[in-house]
């Protein structure tokens, strides 16, 4: 008979995601959401990242929250896991330092040309700011692929449709593009 004093010896802490699967979502979802957030969801998506990796990196003891605050920080070794899990599944080696210095580079950029000066055309200064706004989601568009090709689902079909989370979170970001559009063609 078992030593009724002995503490259990199974693991009580949930290792739901030990197999260091990521947030899955669709690349066509991700410029969506990010274009009608104006850039927000990037906080989102990187803490629904670090959600996923918190249980396989215990005992180390991470915070989603403000690893995802602090995102453009946290973005390269994000990359590094990801890569890592694609190596360990033999699904090829990926060289993501440039893809992370480019989304850090155009966060900044993206930043500095919302600050400019008026341009003069309001239909080209619409353009640019979509523009901009879509160029810096493209880096997190490839991290993105990867990341779905090392949970197993590349398409990323699992998460393609758009809930009606998303439609709440994008409902401000619409209003605002509407009105955006609205006031740069109203006679000054």
């Amino acid at each position: 008979m078992d030593n009724l004093y002995q503490p259990p010896s199974a693991d009580l802490l949930q290792q739901a995601n030990a197999d260091g699967s990521f947030f899955v979502t669709s690349t066509r979802k991700l410029y969506l959401v990010y274009l009608f957030t104006f850039g927000f969801y990037s906080i989102y998506w990187a803490y629904k990242h670090w959600d996923r990796q918190r249980a396989g990196m215990l005992p180390k003891k991470i915070s989603p929250a403000a690893r995802s605050i602090f995102h453009i920080f946290f973005i390269h070794s994000l990359c590094r896991l990801i890569q890592g899990q694609l190596q360990a599944k033999g699904l090829g080696a990926w060289k993501y330092s440039a893809v992370a210095w480019a989304y850090i580079t155009l966060v900044f950029v993206s930043n500095g040309l919302s600050r400019g000066e008026s341009l003069g055309n309001p239909l080209l200064e619409i353009l640019v700011l979509v523009a901009t706004t879509l160029v810096t989601a493209w880096p997190l568009a490839t991290i993105q692929q990867q990341a779905n090709l090392a949970s197993g689902d590349p398409a990323g079909k699992q998460n393609s449709r758009l809930s009606l989370a998303n439609w709440l979170c994008m409902l401000p970001g619409v209003l605002l593009w509407l009105f955006v559009v609205i006031v740069m063609f109203l006679p000054e």
